[in-house]
């Protein structure tokens, strides 16, 4: 069972989680209050054996956080990440790629690992 990708709050998911009422949760940072909330979240589920998966279906900045907090956390393995989402695909440079065993590498660079795309930035910020 897994849930949280709507969840605003750490208060939210905390019943959930020790109450051990899922396997997985999936915050979404740019929900549930970013990398500080995320990684609070991601201790309160390593404290009670529930596996984090954020939710990285929103932009390639988010998705640059989520791989950052899974890097960064024992709790954590995978990012969901969808494919064929200009708001991901053509947001971030360097784009992100998956690597030939379907992972995405987390980015190295400063920061988030990632830099805006201008063209894509004014493209859709009409």
């Amino acid at each position: 069972m897994a849930t949280g990708e709507v969840f605003t709050r750490r208060q939210t998911f905390q019943p959930y989680i020790t109450e051990r009422a899922l396997d997985v949760i999936q915050p979404d940072l740019t929900k549930c209050g970013g990398l500080s909330e995320g990684r609070r979240l991601a201790w309160m589920a390593h404290d009670h054996g529930v596996l984090l998966v954020p939710h990285g279906w929103n932009t390639g900045v988010g998705v640059a956080a989520d791989l950052a907090l899974s890097a960064a956390m024992p709790v954590a393995k995978w990012v969901e990440y969808q494919t064929g989402v200009p708001y991901i695909e053509e947001l971030v440079l360097p784009a992100f790629k998956l690597d030939a065993e379907g992972m995405l590498p987390v980015p190295t660079a400063p920061g988030l690992g990632i830099s805006l795309n201008p063209d894509a930035i004014a493209r859709y910020s009409r």
